[in-house]
């Protein structure tokens, strides 16, 4: 009886969110004024699916012959979400598992494993990798950029490991920005909201005589804290603070050079496991140099270098990082049907980590060096027809020696307007310095029990093989259409093995005995995952688009016959079996626009997270060219609702119904 009338109501909960999308279009019988050249209703669905992606092949290659699961967000796209940061804009790629977890922290990954501490997703932002060694993941807080300075955002879900190396097993995001020359004169928008207490950004581009451009930024902004999970606020504001600059010259007709740099400086505080409220310090800066030659048509190399400097810390834990990463690319013709890309990179990091009573790491500085060489060499079999591109990474790390990681791919496009491809890979998830190094004094299932765990520097790479199909197509001049299907096979998955308890005084203070379980890392787990992701773009009218993506995913995750690890099943109920999104942009008379994003969410049980709706809504008038007023709502369905549980470290938040403004302004 009760699954009924939640079924009856999640229905009469749809038909209301209907009544939302279609209500604007009704209201728009004429076609708004056509914007500018990147406005995304302006460009016809065939036009789209040959926009050039590079994060498959490290060159240029239209998407409708890439041979992946890719799905591109452009500038335009996220202009449109009115979304306020890396991670929100992320929830509208189908297939990527995009879940608030307070003010500051999200866990983001593709098929499987999900949590803050994601280890299988490789984030990049201009070439330069935002992968830390400490846990084999990212730390989205520090992850941004000017949002109206993205060309686009390139995902890819499924291995990278092939041209980008390790830890890209589940996928790859690639945030590319524009070149300085696209971004010249003024640009400043500042606003705030229920949960923004204000956020501003400035950003002028310059010409050096006809061959430099540049640009430099400043923005920031103020996060109110998020709701507790019952009500009231939680402990988790949120500011941050940053600056950079971009210079791109063309020194000669054949000769590119980019030179690029950002620092910032920013808190959020938390509340650990516990209930003990604390604050997380983070600053760093970057600096990247780019240099690119063309040699002839479809021949050209490039060499890029940066340097990565990060600090954070709270309570538990302080590290300093600094990283030093080198690559040669090569692009090159040898034969009429063979398309080539090689190169070789070196990657170095080394760091300074002070840990508490709670958590260690010893020793407290260790640098991590990487080299690696690839070759990928893209075979026309038909011309224009059918592809196949075989490949290999061979790379060196300090922790497990030689690592392989192959893939091949195949691609046939029996029509302009259909291609069907498929792939087999191999990628690896290299140990981090938890897994190798760390000891933590972590709460048991009970008030005076601990589990006290401990790195192994045995510990292994974790491996998968990656089998997926994809097909994509334009069958209609108003609708295109994008599937993928895919099945992992996971072996030497991290466990966290215990011993025999033993007596301990409880901490904090010694008081009392305590029982500890010493646990320990290794690879005693394996797991099978397998879905599907599709998306589908229809242009409705010639000022309505609608797209609608869905995914689905099972996990299975076994363990070894010596595996004592109670908990690894659980890891099966981190992600929501279902999710869907329809997102509608809306181009309304007298320079309006209306866009609409609704999700849905399936349970995701392990984080006892029930399915949830949210709908964010925005809508935008430009009074006169150059100028953009705007409001957004997030949430508008919910007082609140939880997406995602507790962190290994901290308690999450409940995320609220917020309203945004926005007030652009170029010039």
């Amino acid at each position: 009886m009760r699954s009924k009338q939640c079924a009856a109501r999640r229905g009469r909960r749809l038909l209301g969110l209907s009544g939302l999308l279609l209500m604007p279009a009704m209201a728009a019988p004429v076609r708004a004024e056509a914007g500018g050249a990147e406005d995304l209703t302006s460009m016809s669905l065939e036009e789209l699916m040959q926009v050039e992606v590079t994060s498959v092949s490290k060159r240029p290659q239209r998407l409708s012959r890439a041979p992946a699961a890719v799905h591109v967000l452009t500038a335009e796209d996220i202009r449109r979400a009115g979304v306020n940061s890396i991670p929100e804009a992320l929830r509208m790629v189908p297939g990527l598992h995009v879940a608030q977890i307070d003010a500051s922290r999200w866990a983001i990954t593709a098929r499987g494993f999900n949590n803050q501490f994601a280890n299988k997703l490789l984030v990049l932002i201009d070439g330069r990798s935002a992968y830390t060694p400490l846990f084999s993941g990212v730390f989205w807080d520090v992850q941004d950029v000017v949002l109206e300075d993205i060309e686009r955002i390139e995902v890819i879900r499924g291995p990278g490991g092939t041209l980008w190396g390790a830890n890209a097993v589940n996928g790859v995001i690639n945030i590319i920005t524009k070149r300085a020359r696209d971004t010249q004169g003024i640009l400043a928008s500042a606003g705030g909201g229920s949960l923004e207490h204000g956020f501003g950004m400035a950003r002028y581009g310059g010409a050096l005589g006809e061959a430099a451009h540049w640009r430099a930024y400043g923005k920031g902004f103020d996060r109110d804290d998020l709701d507790r999970v019952g009500g009231g606020e939680a402990h988790d504001a949120w500011w941050s603070a940053r600056g950079g600059l971009r210079l791109d010259w063309d020194a000669t007709p054949s000769d590119a050079v980019t030179l690029q740099g950002d620092y910032y400086d920013g808190a959020a505080d938390e509340t650990l496991v516990g209930g003990v409220p604390s604050r997380q310090d983070f600053s760093g800066g970057n600096l990247l140099g780019r240099w690119t030659r063309e040699l002839g048509e479809d021949h050209d190399v490039s060499l890029q270098a940066y340097y990565d400097l990060t600090e954070r810390g709270d309570l538990i834990v302080s590290e300093k990082r600094n990283a030093l990463d080198v690559e040669l690319r090569h692009h090159f013709r040898p034969l009429a049907r063979n398309d080539v890309v090689w190169g070789a990179g070196y990657r170095a990091t080394w760091d300074k980590i002070e840990g508490s009573q709670a958590v260690t790491i010893a020793p407290g500085s260790r640098t991590v060096q990487l080299v690696n060489g690839f070759i990928q060499d893209e075979i026309t079999l038909l011309e224009e027809t059918l592809w196949l591109t075989l490949g290999t990474k061979l790379e060196h790390n300090s922790y497990t020696g030689l690592e392989v990681q192959p893939n091949a791919r195949a691609l046939w496009a029996p029509h302009e307007r259909h291609s069907l491809w498929a792939a087999v890979s191999r990628a690896i998830r290299t140990p981090s310095r938890i897994d190798n190094d760390a000891g933590a004094l972590i709460p048991g299932p009970t008030p005076t029990t601990f589990v006290l765990f401990q790195g192994d520097r045995d510990f292994d790479s974790e491996n998968l093989l990656a089998l997926e199909v994809g097909y994509r197509a334009t069958p209609l001049d108003a609708l295109a259409l994008d599937l993928a299907g895919f099945y992992n096979h996971y072996t030497d998955l991290r466990t966290v093995e215990p011993g025999a308890p033993f007596p301990i005084p409880c901490p904090p203070a010694p008081f009392g005995t305590c029982m500890a379980i010493p646990s320990t890392a290794d690879n005693n787990a394996d797991a099978d995952t397998w879905g599907v992701e599709a998306s589908t773009t229809w242009r409705a009218a010639s000022f309505w688009r609608l797209t609608l993506g869905y995914s689905f995913i099972h996990v299975d995750i076994d363990r070894d016959a010596t595996s004592l690890d109670a908990t690894v099943g659980g890891i099966e109920g981190d992600v929501p079996d279902h999710q869907v999104s329809l997102l509608s942009r809306l181009d309304l008379p007298w320079g309006l626009k209306f866009d609409t994003s609704l999700y849905w969410v399936d349970d995701v049980t392990n984080q006892r997270v029930k399915d949830y709706f949210r709908l964010d809504q925005r809508l935008a008038w430009h009074p006169w060219e150059g100028l953009e007023l705007s409001v957004s709502g997030q949430n508008l369905l919910e007082r609140r609702h939880s997406e995602y549980g507790d962190s290994p470290t901290t308690v999450h938040s409940a995320v609220p119904r917020s309203v945004l403004g926005r007030v652009t302004w170029r010039r």
